[in-house]
């Protein structure tokens, strides 16, 4: 227990420390989709992953290890999303244009699948690897990580948001906003929220999203970004609040972005599922301690 305090502690200083344009989801959203591939996983899966944590410890405890060691290891920070332009035509093969030598989520999702399935690793590099795709997973469903409109992925579009019931505006920056679930502050508990979205989710869309690979969920991530998120919005960064007075679409308080939002979650944690599914499909452990 407490180790687990202290890493939460690291946790929470880091993510004020480090700039939030890093970041995606945020823990509401990232322990919401280790929830969802946790009760998803096949008995076999389920073992090698408690081999690999230990037994006090569950996808949803390391799914934001990798916001937490970036200020001590910032060689990892463009691994968490890629920079493809809105504002052009782009289709799934210039994904690698904006990856250069495998700095970005995608290829570091397949690296982390690679270690994971070497027959000869140690533990603590397996846990390494799980502990980043479990949050990598997250981050390329994450619309705003995978795609740029020359304001840091939204960081730099402040946008004049109406809370429900309120006469007053609040000023959101684009990327929390997307990070907070479309909300200024996510509040929901993450295993309430997980069992809400699990009940929804029907066979055909487990046929739908039970396949693929990165660079395909990226490729969705960035188009949803592009024909929905900022379809509307004005091009470029808007970089002071109040001086353009930007209200958010009508889309946000319609409930299709939270729709987006949710669904994203769902199709991450199903995703993430599928793959240690087959990763530790009948895997024997051979890995050194």
């Amino acid at each position: 227990m407490a180790i687990r305090k202290i890493t939460r502690f690291v946790c929470a200083n880091t993510l004020f420390l480090f700039p939030v344009h890093l970041l995606a989801w945020g823990v509401v959203g990232h322990r919401t989709i280790a929830y969802i591939a946790q009760d998803r996983l096949k008995p076999n899966a389920q073992r090698e992953v408690e081999k690999i944590l230990g037994p006090h410890e569950d996808l949803s405890d390391i799914s934001t290890w990798a916001d937490a060691i970036i200020q001590i290891r910032p060689e990892t920070a463009p691994w968490h999303f890629f920079n493809l332009d809105v504002r052009q035509p782009q289709n799934q093969y210039d994904i690698a244009d904006v990856c250069p030598n495998h700095n970005c989520v995608v290829d570091q999702i397949t690296n982390d699948i690679g270690i994971l399935k070497a027959p000869f690793t140690s533990r603590r590099q397996r846990k390494e690897a799980l502990s980043f795709l479990v949050h990598f997973m997250g981050d390329v469903h994450q619309p705003l990580h995978c795609a740029d409109d020359h304001d840091r992925g939204g960081n730099e579009k402040w946008l004049r948001y109406y809370p429900a019931g309120s006469r007053w505006a609040r000023w959101i920056e684009l990327h929390g906003f997307w990070d907070n679930l479309i909300e200024p502050k996510a509040k929901e508990d993450p295993r309430r929220l997980a069992t809400r979205l699990e009940n929804r989710i029907k066979p055909d869309d487990l046929k739908e999203w039970e396949k693929g690979k990165p660079e395909d969920w990226a490729y969705e991530s960035f188009l949803i970004a592009q024909n929905d998120i900022y379809k509307e919005l004005p091009e470029g960064p808007l970089l002071e609040r109040g001086k353009w007075g930007v209200d958010l679409p009508r889309d946000y308080y319609s409930g299709k972005m939270r729709d987006i939002a949710e669904r994203q979650l769902e199709k991450a944690g199903v995703r993430l599922a599928w793959l240690l599914n087959g990763i530790f499909k009948k895997q024997e452990t051979k890995s050194r301690h």
